[in-house]
């Protein structure tokens, strides 16, 4: 939840999935942190590293205290057509070049119809959006806001820049060759 509550910005929800289907809850990982402690963590890693907010270690912890189970697992291999997995080694908010090579995986250890393409960026931050797509959210200042918000977008500004070209190139032929692909 979010909000405000005891000081705190957000919170996680007892025993209750972050999402749905159909109606029904999904199985996850619940989170090792509870109220307010789970807000305190986010608090002190976003201030011991200067990023705008820092919560990988609340889903490091949470998944060394519960490993994920083949019940939470999304079941990727089900996906028909292209899946497009982009990530960066410094997201700082979860560790998404793990969960991408997780899921790299998996669709090697079942069968699966779709094409899985895949990039992990060494420098690109949580916000691996194509450049493109940044300067529409944000038409002045995109770059500056990058820097602001995340303390490896002010050390590899370069890099990042590099990392959201690329994905609006290859986001760019991802959509090409599925138009392609509709007109036959």
């Amino acid at each position: 939840m979010q909000g405000k509550k005891d000081g705190c910005k957000e919170w996680p929800i007892e025993g209750e999935s972050l999402f749905s289907y159909k109606g029904e809850s999904l199985p996850y990982m619940p989170f090792c942190y509870k109220h307010p402690d789970y807000w305190h963590v986010i608090e002190q890693e976003t201030k011991r590293t200067g990023d705008m907010i820092n919560s990988r270690k609340l889903f490091d912890d949470s998944e060394t205290a519960h490993p994920i189970t083949e019940e939470e697992m999304i079941k990727i291999e089900k996906i028909q057509g292209t899946l497009l997995l982009i990530g960066a080694e410094d997201d700082v908010l979860w560790d998404t070049a793990k969960y991408i090579r997780r899921m790299k995986q998996r669709v090697k250890d079942h069968p699966h119809t779709c094409k899985l393409e895949f990039v992990i960026y060494e420098h690109g931050t949580h916000f691996v959006f194509p450049e493109s797509m940044l300067k529409t959210m944000l038409p002045v200042g995109s770059g500056l806001f990058v820097k602001l918000a995340f303390q490896a977008a002010r050390k590899y500004p370069e890099e990042c820049r590099r990392a959201r070209l690329d994905i609006d190139r290859r986001v760019r032929n991802v959509v090409a060759e599925w138009k392609s692909a509709e007109r036959d």
